[in-house]
């Protein structure tokens, strides 16, 4: 800084991450090593540059890297091979004995290593499929098409001169899949992701929490398109007032850093926050304003089709006999959020086994067994659904 102030350095030059273009031309070069046909190249460098937003060259050269070493791997290792691999190596260096490299190396090394830009922030999140989640097919669109159209494909909105929307809430009871939603969200989506719990941001150190916050968009911006995902939203976007006071107005500081950071003004192209909550009503209405969380989608109680394909999909992940009949059961499961009918599949899995400790899978007759205690528990909550029901009627567009 003092430099700068004697006029040592007069001229500034920022290097900034590579683009989409910039990140083509540099992997074309690290693959052109690999002496592999053209078309494979290109193909390889359309399906890793797309993945790479915030890479920097040191992190497409560890990324390459990291395929070479897996593709190593599937070399034989056996003496006879070792012996006929010697025997066949030659000088010339215009006919290197290469492995070779293909997209499953490449997505290896992608799921392995973080852009360096990306290391100062935590973020956590589990592998989830679309195919993992039953039901909810309606939901899965919009969610798509709120957050990935917004930001890999901008322009469309700025055709028809009006901003491309910026952040967008899940809310509903718990349990109805809010959070998975959003993992297979990440996981399918050619983006960065920067996921946080909302509760676990905040900071015993005074002024802490609002720098942890400004630092995560900061971060976001470097390594755009990205995704920050905010589990638990009330947490830090806590309507004003709401806690009495007695927090020494930390929380009004955090909503404010919060509320900087969303706004529209404020350059954030490129960047889309998505917030979960199953208490929307303690969110302060200033999060919920255009150029924030401007999309509000009410992920509901399941319907009986939804709760059919809900339990086809956990199904597929455990052992159940041909007599289990996931139609009948979505009749008799009105209440029942997707965590309870996994309850429900778990707690007949412990069923079976007290009754024999070797039998091979879930009957029918041990889901009938817990069945009436799930559903009483389920229905308990059926009063606190009429929270949601008067925000979702107050949010309706």
């Amino acid at each position: 800084m003092s430099l700068q102030k004697t006029d040592i350095f007069q001229q500034h030059f920022t290097l900034g991450i590579p683009t989409l273009q910039q990140r083509k031309t540099l992997l074309n070069a690290m693959l052109s090593d690999f002496h592999l046909p053209n078309e494979v190249v290109d193909d390889l460098v359309a399906q890793t540059s797309l993945r790479t937003s915030g890479y920097v060259a040191r992190d497409l050269a560890m990324v390459c890297r990291n395929a070479k070493l897996k593709s190593l791997r599937r070399l034989p290792t056996t003496e006879e091979s070792l012996i006929h691999g010697l025997s066949q190596l030659k000088l010339d260096p215009t006919n290197p004995r290469q492995p070779t490299i293909t997209w499953e190396d490449l997505a290896y090394a992608l799921e392995i290593h973080k852009p360096s830009q990306q290391m100062e922030v935590e973020t956590l999140l589990p592998k989830r499929q679309w195919d993992e989640i039953g039901g909810y097919e309606t939901m899965k669109r919009r969610i798509r098409q709120a957050t990935v159209i917004p930001l890999l494909q901008p322009e469309l909105f700025q055709r028809l001169g009006v901003p491309a929307p910026s952040g967008l809430l899940l809310y509903g009871p718990s349990g109805c899949g809010k959070t998975a939603l959003v993992q297979a969200l990440a996981t399918e989506a050619m983006m960065n992701v920067i996921a946080i719990n909302g509760p676990q941001i905040y900071s015993k150190y005074l002024g802490d929490t609002e720098r942890s916050i400004r630092r995560l968009f900061a971060t976001a911006k470097r390594i755009a398109p990205c995704l920050i995902v905010i589990d638990e939203m009330d947490a830090i976007a806590c309507r004003r007032g709401w806690n009495g006071g007695g927090e020494g107005g930390v929380n009004e500081r955090v909503l404010s850093t919060l509320l900087n950071e969303m706004d529209g003004v404020e350059g954030r192209q490129g960047v889309l926050v998505i917030g979960c909550t199953n208490r929307p009503h303690q969110i302060d209405d200033a999060i919920l304003r255009p150029g924030r969380l401007d999309q509000l989608l009410y992920v509901g109680m399941p319907d009986e089709q939804d709760r059919q394909q809900i339990m086809e999909a956990i199904k597929r992940h455990l052992k159940a006999d041909d007599d289990v009949n996931t139609q009948d059961l979505a009749k008799h499961t009105t209440h029942c959020t997707g965590a309870d009918l996994q309850l429900l599949f778990r707690e007949a899995a412990t069923v079976a086994l007290r009754e024999n400790t070797k039998i091979p899978a879930i009957a029918q007759r041990h889901l009938n067994h817990v069945l009436p205690s799930i559903c009483t528990r389920a229905s308990q909550r059926e009063t606190s659904l009429q929270l949601f029901e008067q925000f979702q009627a107050k949010h309706r567009i």
